[in-house]
């Protein structure tokens, strides 16, 4: 029903983060919150990761980061790994409508058997949040939005103004969390120019921003999100935003895809991207019936 895949990603001063992607392999999966915690040599865990998201017909794939970095992790290297493993504790919880799993089906990449009995459960230092708190928190926040209640901040295009609260723009983005706490100009005038997004844009990435969900979205405004989400580092819609796209690849709109990935620096997006042109060139220049031209 559910993979997890681990692997290292360069942050923000060279540092190197680990980054979780998630895949929904069952087509029925609406919403999941996932926790990760970090296992010390005593059996203790810190909790590392404690998140939730939304999938559509389309976005089956969420991106998360693990809060620590590779070098804060070295630093307590005799604490935290144990004969250079490192031990995750996952837990992820699905709405109880759709069927369970409650065991590990394979460890893949050849990584040691971990044995559960290893973790104490009583080092959780989070409480689990129940899906409906969840759906309900999101709710509320939808709300706020769509309501304009108490707006602090203001996103403005060349043709529209959006009302937003500097709080939860801080919280979902790290481009906005500077401009609001350093001395750049948006702090003081209540107002985020925008110019080079356009109003459509500019919705969704609040929607998404309030409300983690994404709603009709085609490929030029699936682009456009995108690179919203890049500027703004808005690492889970990017991500949602790339597995859309990589999922209505065509020849038709290959190369523009390519031409984004390099843009924005995406090696994964760009990667894909170059085999699915690579593919289906060699599949275009196969003689048809063994005969060749």
């Amino acid at each position: 029903m559910i993979i997890l895949k681990f692997f290292p990603s360069l942050g923000q001063n060279s540092e190197t983060f680990i980054r979780v992607e998630v895949c929904a392999n069952y087509c029925a999966i609406e919403f999941l919150a996932l926790r990760i915690h970090l296992v010390d040599s005593s059996g203790d865990c810190t909790e590392c990761l404690n998140d939730e998201s939304t999938f559509t017909e389309t976005i089956k794939t969420v991106l998360f980061t693990l809060a620590f970095s590779n070098e804060e992790l070295m630093k307590k290297e005799k604490r935290i790994l144990q004969n250079d493993i490192l031990q995750l504790y996952c837990e992820c919880d699905i709405p109880s409508r759709y069927c369970g799993i409650q065991q590990i089906e394979k460890i893949c990449y050849g990584c040691p058997s971990i044995q559960e009995g290893n973790v104490t459960k009583e080092g959780l230092k989070s409480k689990k949040m129940p899906l409906v708190s969840t759906k309900a928190l999101k709710e509320n926040l939808g709300s706020l939005y769509k309501e304009n209640l108490l707006c602090d901040t203001k996103l403005k295009t060349k043709t529209g103004s959006f009302p937003a609260h500097k709080n939860i723009l801080s919280a979902r983005s790290l481009v906005f969390r500077k401009m609001f706490i350093s001395d750049m100009k948006e702090k003081s005038t209540g107002c985020v120019d925008i110019e080079d997004l356009d109003d459509d844009t500019v919705q969704r990435m609040l929607l998404y921003i309030y409300t983690a969900t994404l709603q009709d979205l085609q490929w030029d405004s699936a682009c456009n999100l995108y690179a919203a989400a890049d500027k703004y580092e808005i690492l889970s819609l990017k991500s949602e935003c790339s597995s859309f796209l990589k999922d209505h690849l065509s020849s038709d709109n290959a190369l523009d895809l390519l031409i984004l990935a390099d843009m924005h620096q995406d090696e994964d997006l760009k990667s894909n991207t170059e085999k699915f042109i690579l593919n289906h060139t060699e599949a275009s220049s196969k003689p048809m019936n063994g005969n060749s031209s």
